[in-house]
């Protein structure tokens, strides 16, 4: 071929490569400026060493750290008929409240009554128990007496009548045997002179009849004591002796019997005695109640209604003119402002990091722009539970002593609702990055890390603590100084777009 054929050829050649080389390099072109354009919107997060603070929010009310509360001290349910106005200043003694006494009044009316009927029965009743006594000395006596009289008669016939009328027919028995003895000896004298012929048998016969006549008052006698001895001294003295017996049981039996009747007596007094106690403790009690209807001022200062922020924020006000109160409940207090506290919850899992003598910020509600520093006086022992939508929660309650200044003490009142800070750990010098630069799409959390010159951020674990708002902190897998995307949720939807 010739040098005339070659150049149509290469012209031919260099008007094909032309467009070739114009289409590469505008493609080079806009992968380049499409590379800068996702790289160059995303901005970078720089980590750096800050002081990272967890806290908790808690929601409680101011309120006074003593409180001086009045209770109802009436025994009955009543009304309400003056109460002075919330907020008026009292001094100590002033009437605060006046509750209806016309029932208590009534009913004392009628236990006053039942009262005077009981003492006259209990005055009749010790007026009978006198009267029973009288009767009883009285039978106790004549008992004694008709025992006396029968010991009295048998002593005597044992001591006097059976002695001298044993000795007396012993002296008539030997008398009559004397005698008898004397009829003998004359008879057979007698007898003797008859056989001499000195005497007749009219004179023995007559001496016979005589001595006869002895032996038979002898007889007699002998047969006297006899009766006496076994008959009538065993009679007479069992007789005696059983009337001193039965006597000493009758007044044994007017003994218990006496005593049964003043007993009867004394329970009916007793009885009587202690339906007086019972009217009597119902008419003090109802004097006591009708006097504590009228409710003082315990001490100087603002009166407060027992209406808790609960009731009031569902329209009941349970102390009010004309509602019902009863018995312990509660109706106003007296607060002495010049120690405020905070009460607030805080859950059952986090109270292993509170502890007595730790401060905590307050934000009272309308005052965010100035908190308030409170010291937690006290920690109840136990929680408290409650229901959240469903869920059953249990919670101590804090006490936190609020540290006013003068000023502060101009707005800041009971009953105002504040929030409360509550911190629960602190580190110095920890690495915190917000939580939009970590990734959660896996199974390890993770950040882009931006390195220097690098192209595209690359991805690399790091491995997160405790969490605060929108800080995070974290354990492990960042130092000082490193270059992180700032969302990074938002860099990884972006490039999976392109």
């Amino acid at each position: 071929m010739n040098n005339s054929s070659r150049t149509p050829f290469r012209r031919a050649l260099k008007l094909r490569l032309i467009p070739v080389l114009l289409t590469v390099i505008l493609s080079a072109g806009v992968i380049a400026v499409r590379t800068q354009q996702d790289v160059a919107p995303f901005p970078l997060h720089s980590v750096k060493l800050s002081h990272f603070q967890l806290s908790e929010e808690a929601f409680g009310t101011v309120e006074p750290i003593r409180t001086t509360l009045v209770q109802s001290e009436c025994l009955w349910t009543v009304e309400i008929l003056s109460l002075l106005p919330e907020g008026t200043e009292v001094r100590k003694g002033d009437i605060v409240c006046v509750l209806d006494s016309s029932e208590i009044e009534e009913f004392l009316r009628a236990r006053e009554v039942y009262l005077i009927n009981a003492n006259a029965r209990l005055t009749r009743s010790r007026n009978d128990l006198e009267l029973q006594e009288s009767r009883s000395e009285r039978k106790l006596a004549a008992a004694q007496f008709s025992l006396d009289s029968a010991e009295m008669s048998l002593k005597e016939y044992e001591e006097g009548t059976w002695p001298n009328q044993i000795s007396a027919l012993n002296r008539d028995l030997q008398m009559s045997r004397d005698r008898a003895s004397t009829a003998n000896d004359e008879v057979e004298f007698m007898y003797g002179m008859w056989m001499r012929g000195m005497a007749n048998h009219a004179q023995v016969m007559e001496l016979e009849l005589d001595r006869t006549a002895r032996m038979q008052q002898l007889q007699r006698l002998e047969g006297r004591k006899y009766l006496l001895e076994e008959y009538t001294n065993p009679v007479t003295t069992r007789k005696l002796s059983y009337q001193a017996s039965n006597l000493k049981l009758s007044r044994e039996r007017t003994e218990l019997s006496n005593s049964l009747m003043e007993t009867r007596a004394r329970m009916q007094i007793l009885t009587d005695q202690r339906r007086v106690d019972i009217y009597e403790r119902y008419a003090r009690t109802a004097r006591e109640s009708i006097e504590a209807c009228t409710i003082r001022a315990p001490c100087d200062g603002q009166v407060l209604y027992a209406n808790t922020w609960y009731e009031r924020s569902r329209g009941r006000n349970p102390i009010e003119t004309g509602h019902s109160v009863y018995r312990t409940q509660a109706i106003f207090q007296i607060p002495d402002e010049s120690e405020l506290k905070v009460q607030f919850p805080i859950h059952e899992t986090l109270i292993s990091r509170t502890s007595a003598g730790m401060t905590v910020d307050v934000l009272i509600a309308g005052y965010d722009d100035q908190p308030l520093q409170a010291t937690v006086r006290e920690i109840s022992a136990y929680p408290r539970s409650r229901d959240v939508n469903g869920s059953h929660i249990r919670e101590f309650v804090l006490d936190a002593v609020l540290h006013l200044t003068d000023e502060q003490r101009e707005w800041v009142h009971p009953q105002m609702q504040a929030t409360v800070r509550v911190p629960l750990s602190s580190h110095q010098n920890a690495i915190v990055i917000p939580r939009s630069t970590i990734l959660k799409d896996g199974t390890t959390p993770s950040v882009l890390l931006q390195r220097p010159g690098a192209a595209a951020p690359i991805r690399i674990a790091v491995k997160p603590g405790e969490v605060s708002g929108s800080d995070v902190r974290i354990l492990d897998g960042l130092r000082e100084g490193d270059q992180i995307i700032s969302n990074a949720a938002d860099w990884l939807k972006s490039n999976s777009e392109r």
